[in-house]
């Protein structure tokens, strides 16, 4: 753990201070030679290629030799897979405490200090990119990040999480009064904006509202019951048709859209028909709300680390954690069957939440592992690089404005792994690990040679 945490360090101190150039200089140049690319769409590798970055962007591509500045630094890729860099679709990156009762007993520059530990760990994961799906606002690390004083991924942030009195976002324990109705802020996850109790189309309104005002990208909304919350049955619907459309017509009046937390065909349907777009989970989705889902050319974003097995062990979970945990796997067994049958349109996604930092890193590595056997590599790389980068685009709130992310096409913004090795043949190369509770303590990836996000290298060990 030491070795890792020394890199983290210097990594921050190479970031945090601002370099000047002169307005003359030419643009700043990175050349790739001999590499083999995966540009993110095809099932298929183009051999012996060549990519030249320019500042933040893809330049060009080419088998043939590109001519660069004199200044331009030259990394000879030795045959090696040069790829987009990885996107997770529904992280939690504010949020890296291993229990309810942790958060509960943080305070404000804890929860800082560890999101930008998390955040530098998800970079030197290869993840170049992460949608936070709830906890983390646009104006903290975010800003950070995005003005090179921290080290981590691009951040499309959601904001609070959104939901009803008695939903999957309502954390607190039953002696913490209702902000509705004292007019109390009882909890961390009200006092820190981590989550919203909103009941009503009012209160929805002015969550979501907030949101954006804080820097959100999308919304989140917790419709339907989950795992590892208490007070929500594993079968409810907690929003309201009307509550969820309200959701849906403020993002849409933000150039944006709106995710939501489900898993009960009741619950998908009725956020379908909102308006909703992203589906977060839907382990128990039947065949005729698989066929309104894709009718509707929303997706699907499912966390397999979910409903793992391994979960049944975990100390933390309560005894109706591990009931509904096992009302869950009962009811997905056609979940696989369904996705293979109508193909949605689908992203990678972790959702790990309320776990240590270590433990974060543990789940990302095995949802690899599950996503790559459970349906193919291919299938994972696509929904990790392009499909994800296509979600991204459909919002307009965004400080990413330049480039596409999750493709290696010219005009693309620079965010780029060397591997060694063929992803599409092992997805081990990127971290994919069959163990996950039981994994060892985390170490770097070492068959990640390179990583470099907006055009600058955090990693070179070729």
């Amino acid at each position: 753990m030491q070795k890792r945490s020394n890199l983290y360090i210097s990594l921050f101190l190479i970031f945090s201070f601002p370099i000047f150039a002169a307005d003359d200089a030419p643009p700043s140049q990175t050349l790739f030679t001999n590499v083999d690319i995966f540009n993110g769409t095809e099932n298929k590798l183009y051999e012996n290629h060549n990519v030249l970055v320019e500042n933040n962007i893809i330049k060009a591509i080419s088998k043939s030799e590109i001519k660069t500045n004199s200044e331009a630094t030259v990394i000879d890729g030795e045959g090696k897979t040069l790829m987009p860099g990885l996107i997770d679709m529904h992280s939690h990156m504010a949020i890296a405490y291993p229990s309810m009762i942790a958060f509960e007993n943080t305070f404000w520059e804890e929860m800082g200090a560890r999101t930008a530990l998390v955040a530098a760990e998800t970079l030197m994961d290869g993840f170049t990119t992460v949608r936070d799906m709830g906890g983390m606002h646009g104006k903290g690390v975010k800003r950070m990040v995005d003005s090179g004083e921290l080290p981590g991924p691009r951040i499309f942030a959601s904001g609070g999480f959104i939901g009803a009195t008695s939903s999957h976002a309502d954390f607190r324990g039953l002696t913490m009064r209702n902000p509705n109705l004292e007019g109390t802020l009882d909890s961390n996850l009200s006092r820190l904006e981590v989550g919203y109790i909103t009941d009503g189309v009012d209160d929805v309104l002015a969550a979501s509202r907030r949101n954006f005002q804080m820097g959100a990208s999308q919304l989140k909304l917790m419709i339907g019951g989950g795992v590892a919350t208490e007070y929500d049955p594993w079968h409810s619907t907690t929003f309201t048709y009307n509550e969820v459309r309200a959701a849906v017509e403020v993002a849409e009046g933000y150039g944006s859209y709106v995710a939501a937390h489900l898993n009960q065909p009741e619950s998908i349907k009725l956020a379908l028909e909102a308006g909703v777009i992203s589906v977060e989970h839907g382990f128990v989705i039947d065949e005729p709300t698989m066929q309104l889902l894709v009718e509707k050319d929303a997706w699907l974003s499912t966390q397999l680390t979910g409903t793992s097995a391994e979960l049944l062990g975990l100390p933390s979970l309560t005894p109706e954690n591990l009931r509904k945990l096992r009302l869950a796997r009962d009811q997905m067994a056609d979940y696989y069957d369904l996705v293979k049958k109508y193909k949605p349109k689908q992203v990678f996604a972790v959702d790990a939440v309320l776990v240590s930092p270590d433990h974060m890193v543990r789940q990302r590595r095995h949802e690899i592992y599950l996503f790559s056997e459970n349906f193919s590599n291919f299938e994972f790389l696509k929904a990790a690089t392009s499909s994800a980068g296509e979600l991204l685009g459909m919002t307009k709130q965004t400080t990413y404005h330049a480039g596409k992310i999750g493709v290696i096409e010219q005009g693309a913004y620079a965010d780029i792994l060397v591997v060694d090795g063929n992803p599409l043949e092992d997805a081990s190369v990127l971290g994919a690990n069959e163990l996950w509770l039981k994994a060892p303590p985390p170490e770097p990836i070492e068959t990640i040679q390179v990583i470099m996000k907006d055009g600058v290298i955090y990693k070179n060990t070729l």
